[in-house]
């Protein structure tokens, strides 16, 4: 018997050997996995405008920094403020943003919301690096689950009040400088939600009508936006492609 037993066990052993371990430990009885964490999405918006030096010099860097991370940690947006591609709903998002006109030269790069601010200067790589690492580093509040038509849950432990649902559409236009250039911001279908509760969920729906998403030219973000808070803060952000 004992040498059986000796006999299972190099059997065993070798078996390790060859084809390794999986490094998974058993839960125990009753507990389920619960999945990958959720994450902070930092949503980047950029406020440009054709000819301005100091666009040219951030919108190329932005665009790296966007091809260097995932989808699930920056979503890139670029709204022309004034000039060819400006759109009524870029500069309504502007002003809003900025109800003063001499805060309204550009570059703006902000990163959720006002959260973090890059305005009218020279930039560097590392730079805006940081500020998105800043933003990456903070606890989300929110989750939000499908794309379009989906579930948003707040996930943080306080309640949450005055927030916005909103979405974008950009477009890849095929140069540096406007790769991920806003062609409609959904204001007639954004939605509110005066508070949401810890662990409450609220669904929502977007119509996206006449976009040909073939080719990876047409791309999206929906975003939950806490409209009065005094960063008018981004809590979280979701791409659609």
């Amino acid at each position: 018997m004992k040498k059986l037993l000796l006999i299972l066990l190099m059997m065993g052993l070798i078996a390790c050997l060859l084809v390794g371990c999986s490094g998974v430990t058993p839960l125990p009885d009753g507990e389920e996995d619960e999945g990958e964490e959720e994450t902070r999405v930092v949503m980047v918006e950029i406020f440009s405008q054709e000819g301005c030096p100091y666009s040219k010099i951030a919108e190329p860097l932005l665009e790296q920094l966007a091809e260097e991370y995932s989808r699930e940690e920056i979503v890139l947006v670029e709204e022309r403020a004034y000039g060819l591609y400006s759109l009524d709903e870029i500069r309504d998002r502007y002003e809003w943003y900025f109800p003063s006109s001499s805060d309204r030269s550009t570059p703006n790069i902000l990163f959720n919301g006002l959260n973090q601010r890059i305005h009218y200067q020279s930039t560097t790589y590392d730079f805006i690096n940081g500020k998105i690492k800043l933003e990456l580093n903070k606890e989300p509040k929110i989750s939000i689950t499908n794309t379009s038509s989906g579930t948003m849950k707040n996930i943080s432990t306080s309640t949450l009040s005055n927030l916005v649902v909103n979405g974008m559409t950009f477009k890849d236009l095929g140069k540096t400088g406007l790769r991920y250039a806003v062609t409609d911001i959904l204001e007639e279908q954004k939605e509110t939600v005066s508070t949401l509760e810890p662990e409450d969920s609220y669904n929502f729906s977007f119509t996206l009508e006449d976009i040909n998403w073939d080719g990876n030219v047409y791309h999206g973000v929906i975003f939950v936006q806490a409209v009065q808070s005094s960063t008018k803060e981004i809590l979280q952000s979701i791409y659609i492609e």
